[in-house]
């Protein structure tokens, strides 16, 4: 853990999801996308703020199971005026750099975000931008460079000019900021532009120069804004999960259909058949075979044990050496 602040900016409203449900509520392996913006915070800042706007009342109480101080921004005036509600918390926490992270992008990696924070501080820039180069860049804030090759400034979609629009390199959303930088650059910002709303991304025009990493996956860098790319995100976070555990010694007849929440545990030598799900703080302890269909919730499936196909589990234990027949219900209630 790092001596940074973290602020996660969860008070979207996510209109192309079509959804009453907020944006960073909506769920990809059984955990809302905020959960991946709070992990990664907590990975790395002793401190984390949540800006929450449309529908606090369901992200609130999500927020409140975890340490974060939460912010309210309403009427929503764009990202640089989200942190400018985040002044009053600022000015009193101890930290000095200031990481940003959007709530609906998980699949920023650790690894990147790590290694934006050494580049920003070797630098002695005020601020670091997480970047990606991406093979269609359309909708996204593009990277200008000086130059040195230094980052100069950031142009969002609907100010970049015809040239500006073929560059590839986008802005990630993802940053580390001097606070001290930080509070009297977004007390300049102008809504002086096409969506009359106040663009963090100005900032960087203020600064001498801004150090900058580009995220080794472009695929870190995919927000989501529809249901389609949830669906994206969501297999490209199987995958990965997925890798990590068959690397660990777990057998997966079929990882494309085999889906298992960040938060639940794989032992080695487990064999997982297809088209199942492990979801929620499940524990699959070693030695054990799950079969096809099985659903399986909050629960402990003890050593090798047998879960027939299409045995629904949640909040349960299964003790060690169980065999469970087909098509098994098991609920604490």
């Amino acid at each position: 853990m790092l001596n940074t602040c973290t602020i996660i900016l969860a008070a979207g409203k996510g209109t192309r999801l079509k959804s009453d449900k907020p944006k960073v509520m909506h769920e990809i392996l059984g955990m809302p996308l905020v959960y991946y913006s709070i992990r990664l915070a907590q990975e790395i800042s002793s401190a984390i703020i949540s800006v929450v706007g449309h529908g606090r009342d369901i992200v609130g109480p999500y927020m409140d199971t975890f340490s974060i101080i939460q912010v309210v921004q309403d009427p929503p005036l764009g990202t640089g005026h989200a942190i400018l509600m985040t002044k009053p918390v600022l000015e009193t926490i101890a930290e000095q750099d200031i990481v940003i992270l959007p709530g609906d992008m998980p699949l920023i990696s650790t690894e990147s975000l790590a290694r934006l924070v050494d580049i920003y501080k070797e630098s002695n820039a005020p601020i670091g931008i997480l970047t990606a180069e991406l093979p269609e860049p359309f909708g996204y804030g593009r990277i200008v460079r000086d130059s040195d090759n230094r980052v100069c400034s950031i142009v969002e979609e609907a100010e970049a000019t015809r040239e500006q629009k073929q560059i590839h390199e986008i802005n990630t959303g993802v940053y580390i900021i001097n606070k001290e930088f930080l509070l009297q650059a977004v007390q300049r910002l102008s809504p002086d532009n096409a969506k009359g709303e106040f663009y963090l991304t100005d900032i960087v025009a203020m600064a001498e120069y801004a150090a900058s990493y580009t995220a080794g996956d472009y695929n870190e860098a995919h927000g989501i804004n529809s249901r389609s790319q949830l669906a994206h995100a969501a297999g490209l976070m199987q995958r990965r999960i997925n890798e990590n555990i068959m690397e660990s010694g777990v057998t997966m007849i079929d990882p494309d259909t085999t889906w298992i929440s960040p938060t639940a545990k794989v032992e080695p030598d487990v064999e997982l058949w297809p088209h199942i799900h492990v979801l929620g703080n499940s524990c699959i302890e070693s030695q054990t075979r799950i079969m096809p269909g099985a659903w399986i919730r909050n629960s402990r499936i003890g050593k090798a044990s047998f879960v027939g196909h299409s045995c629904i589990i949640e909040d349960s234990e299964v003790k060690d050496g169980s065999k469970l027949p087909p098509f098994t219900c098991l609920h604490s209630s």
